[in-house]
């Protein structure tokens, strides 16, 4: 079998391949046309602002309706109020809107060159007129004034007007509210009637603008109200301050003095130079007098009063009105386990020590003196820096009785039996003044443990 010649591979002309060439060009799709911009709108010129008022306008403010301004009166006639209210345009106030209760006339609301706030219902009527409203005004004002009150606290001061079955009604610098009969303090068996007429102190308590309520409390204002006078005198007291007060109440350790708000203690050592057993011998309940303050503790809200300070300290001339070995008139006052006290002239007191009350021995002072007994005594002692003076009732009869035996023959020198009953007499003297000072020391313990009982 012969062999088949090999097949020689197809290569296309060069002129068909530029022809598909061209045939593929002339069949291409043209580019799709840009779509058009749309033109962009002209940015629009901001317009200018209204130049601002000059000259007379200036001089005028800008309000609108709703604003509460205040205005002067300048005409009252009965078809209604004029205002000035520093505006372009005067105000008018329409009758009907000067009160809520109607007036018989509106000179019984306002006069002319009164100032006044008013509500602007209306900025400018077909007269040209600002239409306003003081009745509006008032309302508002009201409602604000108790909202603030409220708020903040505030204690206020009204004047009862009506006293109802359930309590009072009230009217604070313009503004009615009432007071229920559990908010109001009284005494006794008193009666809201008895209320009628008065000024007593408020607190808001209550506010409802819906219901044209306002409630208000005198029991709550009146606790405050006692605080902030305590505080505000506290404050104000100094001390060597001279003040007016009222004796409240005695106890045995002194007496309390209002002051106006503030109670102070005048203790039993500071009524009187003298010595005084209980307040009810210099003071009574309802005494007014002048107090002097010595001291002021304001955390613990107490004060220290003296009433003998506003006296004459009569043992600053003690030492000249009185002298050792002088004989004076005395009073038995009261008594004590040592002695008794007596008193001399010029509001001074000295004590008679139980060894001095007689020439015999005595066990109590009263087998001696009896009280309101005017006695002689000798001055022993005057000790104006301890307030203290001693007295002798012995040694007056000694001396009496001294001056009534006969004469004794003179002698050139005391015998040895009289030198000891000198020095003797001298031993006993420091021990009399000894045995006094300690006496009286006792006496002040027994004081103070009086007043802590």
């Amino acid at each position: 079998m012969s062999e088949k010649p090999a097949a020689t591979p197809f290569k296309p002309s060069p002129v068909a391949v530029e022809t598909k060439k061209e045939e593929f060009k002339a069949t291409s799709l043209p580019p799709a046309p840009k779509p058009a911009e749309k033109p962009k709108p002209a940015a629009k010129e901001k317009a200018a602002p209204p130049p601002p008022p000059s000259g007379y306008e200036a001089t005028f403010k800008e309000y609108k309706a709703g604003d509460i301004v205040r205005g002067k009166v300048l005409k009252v006639d009965p078809s209604g109020v004029l205002v000035d209210i520093n505006y372009k345009a005067d105000g008018l106030i329409p009758t009907e809107e000067l009160s809520d209760r109607q007036p018989g006339s509106p000179e019984e609301v306002v006069k002319v060159g009164d100032v006044i706030s008013v509500y602007i219902e209306n900025i400018e009527n077909k007269e040209g007129y600002v239409v306003l409203s003081k009745r509006r005004a008032d309302y508002e004002r009201k409602w604000k004034f108790a909202l603030d009150a409220y708020h903040k606290r505030t204690l206020l001061s009204g004047k009862v007007l009506q006293a109802l079955k359930g309590g009072l009604v009230v009217d604070c610098d313009g503004i009615r509210g009432f007071v229920p009969a559990s908010q109001v303090t009284k005494t006794g068996e008193e009666s809201l009637d008895a209320f009628v007429g008065r000024v007593i102190s408020l607190k808001v308590i209550e506010v409802n603008q819906r219901q044209g309520k306002i409630v208000l409390s005198n029991k709550m204002a009146a606790g405050e109200k006692e605080k902030s006078d305590t505080d505000k005198i506290l404050n104000e007291l100094e001390v060597g301050q001279v003040r007016r007060g009222k004796v409240k109440n005695l106890k045995t350790f002194g007496a309390f003095v209002d002051l106006g708000g503030v109670e102070g203690l005048i203790h039993l050592s500071e009524l009187s130079w003298k010595r005084v057993k209980h307040p009810s011998e210099v003071l009574k309940s309802g005494d007014e007098i002048d107090v002097f303050v010595l001291g002021v503790d304001r955390t613990n809200k107490k004060v220290s009063l003296g009433l003998k300070e506003l006296q004459p300290d009569p043992w600053v001339n003690a030492a000249e009105l009185y002298k050792p070995k002088q004989i004076v008139k005395a009073k038995i006052l009261r008594f004590a386990k040592f002695g008794a006290f007596a008193e001399l002239e010029h509001g001074l007191e000295g004590l008679i020590h139980i060894s001095e009350l007689s020439i015999r021995p005595v066990q109590n002072p009263g087998d001696a003196v009896k009280i309101g007994d005017v006695v002689d005594v000798k001055i022993l002692r005057v000790l104006p820096e301890e307030q203290r003076i001693g007295l002798s009732i012995k040694d007056v009869l000694l001396e009496r009785e001294k001056k009534a035996a006969p004469p004794k023959e003179p002698t050139t020198a005391p015998t040895a039996e009289e030198k000891k009953i000198t020095i003797g007499d001298m031993i006993a003297e420091k021990e009399r003044a000894r045995a006094e000072k300690e006496a009286e020391e006792a006496e002040s313990e027994e004081e103070g443990f009086e007043e802590v009982a």
